[in-house]
């Protein structure tokens, strides 16, 4: 199966969460998740030719801080939590 026809498979989430599990952390640190998502996604590969990522860095660097922080998260679950919240914002839950 390729990338592409990964990407466009219409699968369910015990399928996904398989998947994801039978991905060694070795081989997920080497995948370029921006690389794979900008294919469907082509603003990820333009954006930061274009987006002033220095005037967004210093607000989101103080968020992080605040989750590792206030609720004793590592670095990697602070980041998974601030990319669901802004998820969430973006869906209209919150």
């Amino acid at each position: 199966m390729t990338l592409d026809e990964l990407i466009e498979y219409d699968f369910d989430e015990q399928q996904a969460r398989q998947m994801i599990d039978s991905v060694s952390d070795e081989a997920q640190a080497r995948i370029d998740w921006n690389k794979v998502w900008s294919k469907k996604y082509p603003v990820l590969a333009a954006y930061r030719e274009k987006v002033r990522i220095g005037d967004y860095a210093p607000a989101l660097g103080e968020m992080l801080t605040r989750l590792r922080v206030e609720y004793g998260y590592t670095s990697t679950d602070a980041v998974l939590v601030l990319k669901d919240i802004l998820a969430r914002v973006w869906k209209g839950q919150l």
